[in-house]
C-alpha cells in the first residue's frame, strides 16, 4: 500500500504586533508589546468549556465514509487523540526546549516521522506541532478544551480515492507573564489529521494547521513561542472569534489574510520592526 504525505497547512496566526527575538540579529521587545496591569480570565472571555488536566475528553469519532473499513478509522481516530492530547494538555510540552520529540514519541513511527520532517523547516518548529509558552509564561491550572472532528473523501491524481480525518482542539489557556503580572488569556485553534487509502495499516498521511487568539504576534516567529499580546482590547475582540469557534461543533479555521501568516516574509518583518 502506498504512503500518502499530505503537505502541513501553513501555519496562520490572528494577531499583529511585534515582541522579542534573541540577542543577535532580531529586535528587543518593544514597551506598547508588553501586557498593561488589564487582567482577563477565562470567565471574562465567555469561556466555560470543560477543564482538560493532562487528558483530553474526545468524542467517538465520525462512521467510516463509504468503501473505508471501520477499523481503519477507529485507528486513525486513536492515532489523532493521542496526538492531539500531546500537543494541548501535557504540562511536559508545553515548556519543553524539544517539543517535537516529545510529540512524536506519542505517535507511531510513520506518523512521528512524517510530522518531523514537515515541521522541521518552519519559521516556528516548536508551534508548528505544539501548544508552547514562554519560560516566563505561567499556565494558570489546566486549559479548557473542546474538540471538534472532520471526516471527508477525497481522490489523488491517480483517480484512487482516500479518506481524510481530522481532529482539532480549542484550548483557552489562562496565563500570566511573569510572577506579579495579571492573568491573560491565550486560545489555540489546532488541527491535527491523517489520511489513508483502503487498506492502510500505519503508513498514514499526515496534515495539520493552527491559529492562535491573544497571544504576543513576533514572539511567535522570533521566539517560537506563546506569550500574552500587548493590547488588551486587540485580543479581547480576536477571543471573540475564538470563543465562538470553540462552542461550536463542526471543525473550523478562520480564513485570514496572507500576510498574516507566520513565514519568512512575516518573520523578516518583524526583525525590522516593521509589523
Amino acid at each position: 500500500m502506498r504512503s500518502l504525505l499530505m503537505t502541513l497547512v501553513a501555519v496562520l496566526l490572528v494577531a499583529s504586533g511585534c515582541t522579542s527575538g534573541s540577542e543577535t540579529d532580531q529586535p528587543t521587545r518593544p514597551a506598547e508589546a508588553v501586557p498593561t496591569d488589564a487582567a482577563a480570565d477565562l470567565v471574562a472571555v465567555g469561556v466555560d468549556w470543560p477543564r482538560a488536566d493532562g487528558v483530553l475528553d474526545v468524542a467517538a469519532a465520525p462512521a467510516a465514509p463509504a468503501g473505508f473499513s471501520a477499523e481503519m478509522v477507529e485507528r486513525m481516530a486513536g492515532v489523532l487523540a493521542d496526538w492531539a492530547t500531546a500537543t494541548t494538555v501535557d504540562r511536559d510540552v508545553w515548556h519543553s526546549a524539544t517539543p517535537v520529540d516529545d510529540v512524536v514519541r506519542a505517535l507511531p513511527a510513520e506518523v512521528g516521522a512524517s510530522l518531523r520532517t514537515q515541521t522541521k523547516d518552519s519559521v516556528s518548529p516548536g508551534l508548528a506541532v505544539a501548544n508552547v509558552f514562554a519560560d516566563e509564561v505561567t499556565v494558570i491550572g489546566a486549559p479548557a478544551v473542546t474538540t471538534a472532528w472532520r471526516v471527508s473523501t477525497e481522490t489523488d491524481d491517480d483517480g484512487q480515492q482516500l479518506v481524510v480525518l481530522q481532529l482539532q482542539t480549542r484550548a483557552a489557556y489562562e496565563v500570566r507573564l511573569g510572577d506579579d503580572a495579571p492573568t491573560r488569556v491565550i486560545g489555540v485553534l489546532r488541527v491535527h489529521g491523517l489520511s489513508a487509502y483502503p487498506g492502510t495499516t500505519t503508513d498514514f498521511g499526515v496534515s495539520g494547521g493552527w491559529q492562535e487568539f491573544g497571544a504576543g504576534d513576533c514572539a511567535l516567529a522570533l521566539d517560537d513561542e506563546l506569550v500574552p499580546g500587548g493590547d488588551v482590547a486587540e485580543s479581547a475582540e480576536d477571543l471573540k472569534a475564538f470563543v465562538k469557534i470553540g462552542d461550536g461543533d463542526e471543525l473550523t479555521m478562520p480564513a485570514l489574510d496572507p500576510d498574516d501568516r507566520v513565514d519568512a516574509g512575516y518573520l523578516q518583518r518583524c526583525r525590522d520592526n516593521a509589523t
